[in-house]
């Protein structure tokens, strides 16, 4: 026959293992909740009116090589398009990091921001990004901006999403 005392052991075991249950899975559905508000919260910021305007303009720039770019778009001749600049990098540089870091992942960002946004964006700026890397010696100049590309890119054919998008010129690419 069960002693009474081992059934109170029991009960109390269960009891234990059902807490830490209840505890672990409202700790993961909190981290989930907390994931998507990030994700929320930055791609209003983009779908914002300033937000759009600032990705529209940024995306008619042109320029035929560096040096042109620096005529046409330094910070010390073009303070408003560079301050728009650093805008729509820092916000991709934020989910970025915040990816790296594990606050956000990149099927959400893939499923609540256009990635084809952030294609195009990395794509018209890599190589004056690359440059600035190069010529003023920091290269580590938006390594965020590039590791959430890098990485969307990855899911994007993780998720079997066609990987062809038409540029800021209209070719289409991939």
């Amino acid at each position: 026959m069960i002693d009474l005392s081992v059934i109170r052991d029991l009960v109390a075991i269960f009891g234990v293992i059902a807490g830490f249950t209840y505890y672990v899975l409202t700790v993961r559905n909190a981290n989930r909740a907390r994931k998507q508000t990030i994700v929320r919260q930055i791609a209003q910021d983009l779908s914002q009116v300033e937000g759009l305007q600032i990705y529209a303009e940024l995306l008619e720039m042109e320029w035929e090589d560096f040096d042109d770019y620096l005529r046409k778009y330094d910070s010390t001749v073009n303070r408003d398009n560079y301050v728009k600049r650093m805008s729509l990098f820092g916000w991709y540089s934020r989910m970025g990091y915040d990816l790296y870091s594990g606050n956000i992942d990149a099927e959400t960002i893939i499923n609540l921001i256009d990635f084809q946004g952030i294609w195009l964006m990395w794509n018209k700026f890599k190589p004056i990004i690359l440059e600035l890397r190069k010529r003023y010696g920091n290269p580590t100049a938006y390594r965020w901006f590039e590791y959430l590309y890098e990485e969307l890119s990855e899911e994007v054919v993780r998720q079997g999403i066609p990987a062809e998008y038409v540029d800021a010129d209209g070719t289409l690419s991939n």
